[in-house]
């Protein structure tokens, strides 16, 4: 039978499914391959579907490239067509009907009496029938581990057998209802049963298998895998790593420089002095249909300054010898954003050929509020910016009450043949967005310090900040640093949520659709914050507007955002809840503060209520 196939957005892909996620299909589940069983470039290069971003590169992902997910059309084939592999996953089934657990087997002319699908069904049907049943009643339990393995329930191995009896290929299922604790599973042949609940509690020696590779055969593990439902929210969760393009490497110009082919023409043995000998080198590449002439033809239109200005910022960013590290490449952004509130971003407009920046604020348009505290909250417009998101790899947190069996980040990436440097799957977003920080009324242009916080909820997230070792359930996240332990990182996180949904309300767009980046740094022992909130979606045309056109009107969206904190329709057991360790929030929950995870850039931890009501705005 043709396989039907289900279509995934490329912002999909990175930010909720990928290499090892289930994905459920018109043909039943699938497990989606790695990159490199995928078959998506059997005929091309991801030198084709590059994604620019040096940052991103140099920091996060130590020089590795990043790519992009093609489409239909990019690779020449019909809509309907299948370009991405995937592997049926699980194979066992089971019929509602009769009760049956049971694995579909390809009936063969020698094996006519094989088992093709449940037992008691009739067995008029055709192979492929059978097949698309059995896809249909694919059971909802796997099996996986912390370290990212992935595997079938061993059904026969859940009883103790009786005599001699090795097991069978299909199992009653009986019972049911509202718990699996009443359910029983039974051997046919020896009548051994087993307790599914108690079964769903125990753990099971893992095999090491990685089905996103194609691989029926695993290696050791040594770590103990639990039977999970696939549909669970924790069987997999991707491993993000995003950057937001700043200053000076936001310009059309830099953005062309910095394709691959012509990097390795500015780093080649022959200096370039002068554009003339770099337009050389372009048409040469031109010619050995290496470069398109376009390409070429844009960056002959810019003068030789601003040439020699973009290749020399392009060098700095790959020779610059500061330990860069995601603290510093928020850092970076931070000051950037800083920057352009105050001055504006670029500080200096002119017509200028390719297009305009990807980091873009008209300083005319930042507004400054006076709160009733007597602060004054700063509110700045990106009419225009750029996202790049990279999934580095996935986890399995099943088991993170177990100190020893802490999730590991299992890398997705693509290595071509005979070839050193691997590309990670990412997507690029363009849109706009709100930067809001505090500012100083004594200094315009300066950043105060964050002001002082106080209450029962800072004490304890400041004694996790100060002792981050007690905490394991924040540590068995991979990619939490110690700093988002501060309670003034905690604040402005929090409050980001209440203003996602307070925007989502007048901006047009849904609390899906808006995304935060949270900032906070730290200078001479005095800690400030800031707060991005932005819309975004990929192509380059971006967004229309809906979100900045609501800065002029911030003061009330803020008192929106801040009107019922103190009510939860879980009170009072939201608010009592307090932080502390093993938890990943203080008073929190789906009715007050959680979001869509894909707006949320922490998974809806690091959240707390009653931080935010103790210290308002």
């Amino acid at each position: 039978m043709a396989a039907k196939g289900q279509s995934l957005r490329p912002s999909q892909y990175i930010t909720t499914f990928g290499p090892s996620s289930i994905l459920e299909t018109p043909d039943g589940p699938v497990v989606i391959a790695a990159p490199s069983h995928s078959r998506l470039f059997d005929n091309s290069h991801p030198d084709a579907y590059e994604i620019r971003d040096l940052r991103l590169s140099q920091t996060l992902l130590n020089k590795k490239r990043i790519f992009r997910i093609p489409s239909n059309a990019e690779l020449g084939c019909k809509e309907n067509r299948l370009v991405y592999n995937a592997y049926y996953f699980p194979r066992w089934s089971l019929c509602p009907t009769h009760g049956i657990l049971y694995r579909y087997q390809p009936q063969s002319q020698s094996q006519s009496q094989s088992l093709i699908d449940c037992p008691r069904c009739p067995k008029k049907r055709t192979w492929g029938e059978a097949w698309a049943k059995s896809r249909e009643e694919a059971v909802r339990f796997v099996l996986a581990c912390s370290h990212g393995h992935l595997d079938e329930v061993p059904w026969g191995s859940l009883m103790r057998h009786r005599g001699k009896c090795s097991g069978s290929n299909f199992y009653k299922w009986e019972g049911g209802g509202g718990a699996i604790g009443n359910i029983q599973i039974t051997c046919p042949n020896c009548e051994a049963k087993e307790n599914f609940g108690s079964a769903y509690s125990r753990r099971f020696p893992c095999r090491g298998r990685f089905l996103e590779r194609g691989s029926e055969e695993g290696g050791a593990c040594g770590r103990p895998a639990k039977i999970i439902q696939r549909g669970a929210a924790n069987l997999r969760v991707s491993e993000i790593r995003s950057a937001l393009t700043i200053p000076p490497l936001d310009t059309a110009l830099h953005n062309l420089l910095q394709r691959r082919v012509i990097i390795d023409t500015i780093f080649s043995e022959d200096c370039i002095d002068s554009k003339d000998q770099l337009m050389q080198k372009l048409n040469n590449l031109v010619r050995r249909n290496r470069l398109d002439i376009t390409t070429a033809e844009t960056i002959k239109r810019y003068d030789e300054a601003e040439i020699r200005g973009a290749i020399n910022d392009i060098l700095g960013a790959i020779d610059n010898p500061r330990d860069l590290t995601e603290a510093t490449l928020r850092q970076d952004e931070f000051i950037s954003l800083r920057n352009a509130a105050c001055y504006g971003a670029p500080p200096q407009r002119a017509d200028k050929p390719g297009g305009p920046n990807q980091f873009e604020v008209y300083i005319e348009n930042v507004r400054n509020f006076s709160l009733d505290s007597g602060r004054t909250l700063r509110v700045t417009p990106l009419s225009r910016l750029r996202v790049v998101m990279v999934q580095i790899g996935y986890t399995r947190p099943i088991d993170t009450d177990n100190e020893e069996n802490q999730p590991r980040i299992v890398p997705v990436e693509y290595l071509p043949p005979n070839e050193s440097i691997a590309w990670h799957p990412g997507v690029e977003l363009f849109g706009e967005g709100i930067f809001i920080d505090f500012i100083s009324d004594e200094e315009p242009k300066g950043i105060p310090e964050h002001f002082p916080l106080q209450g029962e909820a800072y004490q304890r997230w400041l004694a996790a900040y100060n002792s981050p070792e007690l905490y394991r359930q924040i540590r068995a996240m991979p990619g939490t640093r110690e700093e988002y332990l501060h309670p003034v990182f905690v604040w402005w996180h929090t409050l980001s949520h209440r203003l996602i949904t307070a925007l989502s309300v007048d901006s047009g767009y849904s609390s899906a659709a808006i995304r935060e980046r949270v900032y906070t740094c730290t200078t001479n022992n005095k800690i400030s914050g800031g707060l991005l909130l932005y819309t975004a979606q990929s192509g380059g045309d971006g967004t229309l507007g809906g979100l900045i056109g609501l800065v002029p009107h911030f003061d009330r969206i803020l008192k929106s955002a801040l009107r019922n904190v103190d009510a939860c329709s879980n009170d009072p057991i939201c608010i009592e809840e307090k932080f502390g360790e093993d938890k990943v929030n203080g008073a929190a929950c789906y009715a007050c503060q959680l979001i869509s995870e894909t707006s949320c850039e922490h998974r809806n931890t690091l959240l707390d209520r009653r931080l935010l009501l103790d210290n308002l705005p």
